[in-house]
């Protein structure tokens, strides 16, 4: 007999979607500050004004807090919220096992805590890559395992509910909401396997002093592994949005379901196997094997490029539906007056300039020329600082209002924000 949503289940449903944010909100505003006063110490103002020196003890102690709270704490906890409102309501069936969802959050937060408070003691300064010799106090590892295993717990309660959904529904194409989602948690499954590798096998045995050492070319193999992925767990969640949300903002619709399908299949198939382009510079990697991920951190431009066509045509049926006209007039007929698809279509221009960065970091004789230069945090930032976490934003503005029943505090405030980050990245970047 088929399920369907209940009114407790919404609850218990937007409940737990609510806790989630709420830890990733709190992760990015101290995230955020640390990314101010790495600011302030690169620029040697601390030096001339001491009594300002912030509670972070050295340049690189802040970094790695900003990174780990910003990259992995914050986007996490969001995309876990924001999915678990999103696939039951697109299955229109409760979570399979919603014991399974607590459990996952809780270990989600301890496992947090028990990284952070090593970071925030000046014992974790490791930064977001943690590459050994360099170590961490042992909790940091291990409240890092914990919580990627929350994570973990996550996905399998969607895809509990994914194999429910088809077991009453054998003959229908699932939603592509549902769809994709699955897919990004089975990318992030994927992901993963490399950094718990790496810390389970490798870096808690060596702490331990279980090992007499560690071989730091498989290691940094190993988080690249995980950390380039990682890049593709924060931009799904946006392509969520952007395919099946935004144009509904702009009274529009999908232009194209096969391929936004296709998009989410050719990002499972292609995003794992490249992270050997942060590696370009590395001796010990057969340059056939860079060759090989170069080809195909190319292939992962495809889907970005279907992406672009496919969502531009479906908010310019939306915009059209508004009265625009002529060949480029209708983007003035688009909902700009809407925080929520202001900030998000702000973050697919941004976006655009991080893809293109993308494609010189992935090509073998050009990244070259970019290796360890300011180049590189600069495409980080439109990439996870722009087009994932601009969007982010432009999702709370529709759901914490649906979470709590109240309107945005002031729309003004909101659209300042969005476009104050705009521009702010747009020309930090």
């Amino acid at each position: 007999v088929p399920v369907s949503l209940t009114e407790k289940d919404l609850k218990f449903i937007d409940r737990l979607t609510g806790l989630n944010i709420a830890v990733g909100i709190v992760a990015l505003s101290i995230g955020a500050l640390l990314g101010i006063l790495q600011g302030l110490e690169h620029a040697k103002v601390f030096d001339a004004y001491p009594l300002l020196q912030p509670l972070i003890q050295t340049y690189y102690q802040g970094l790695t807090l900003h990174g780990t709270l910003n990259a992995i704490v914050w986007t996490t906890f969001f995309i876990c919220g924001f999915f678990t409102f999103a696939l039951p309501r697109s299955f229109n069936r409760p979570l399979r096992y919603p014991w399974l969802s607590w459990l996952a959050y809780g270990l989600m937060v301890v496992g947090i805590v028990m990284a952070a408070i090593p970071m925030l003691l000046n014992n974790a300064t490791v930064l977001y890559t943690f590459y050994p010799p360099m170590m961490a106090d042992l909790w940091f590892y291990v409240g890092l395992t914990v919580f990627v295993i929350g994570s973990w717990v996550v996905g399998y309660n969607f895809y509990f509910t994914y194999y429910a959904w088809r077991k009453e529904n054998p003959e229908k194409r699932a939603p592509f909401i549902a769809l994709a989602i699955t897919i990004t948690m089975a990318l992030w499954q994927l992901a993963t396997l490399g950094v718990a590798a790496e810390i389970l096998f490798q870096l808690i045995p060596l702490k331990l002093g279980w090992i007499a050492g560690t071989d730091v070319l498989l290691d940094r193999t190993l988080f690249w592994w995980f950390g380039h992925p990682l890049v593709y767990f924060w931009l799904l969640p946006a392509y969520v949005s952007w395919y099946a949300m935004l144009p509904a903002q702009t009274n529009g619709k999908m232009f194209s379901e096969p391929l936004a399908r296709l998009v989410f299949w050719l990002f499972l198939l292609f995003s794992t196997p490249v992270g050997f382009h942060h590696q370009f510079a590395d001796p010990g990697i057969p340059e056939i094997w860079k060759f090989i991920h170069m080809v195909v951190t190319m292939g992962v431009g495809f889907p970005s490029l279907i992406t672009a066509f496919t969502v531009v045509a479906s908010l310019e049926v939306g915009a059209r539906a508004r009265g625009g006209k002529g060949y480029l007039a209708w983007i003035g007929r688009l909902n700009w007056g809407d925080p929520s698809y202001a900030a998000q279509n702000l973050a697919m221009i941004l976006f655009v300039f991080g893809g293109i960065g993308g494609l010189i970091n992935a090509s073998y004789s050009v990244n070259m020329a970019v290796h360890n230069t300011m180049w590189v945090p600069g495409h980080f930032h439109l990439t996870v600082g722009s087009a994932s976490t601009l969007t982010f934003f432009g999702i709370l503005y529709w759901l914490v209002p649906k979470l709590t029943g109240h309107k945005l505090f002031t729309r003004g405030l909101a659209l300042a924000q969005a476009w104050t980050w705009f521009f702010g990245m747009l020309f930090f970047s």
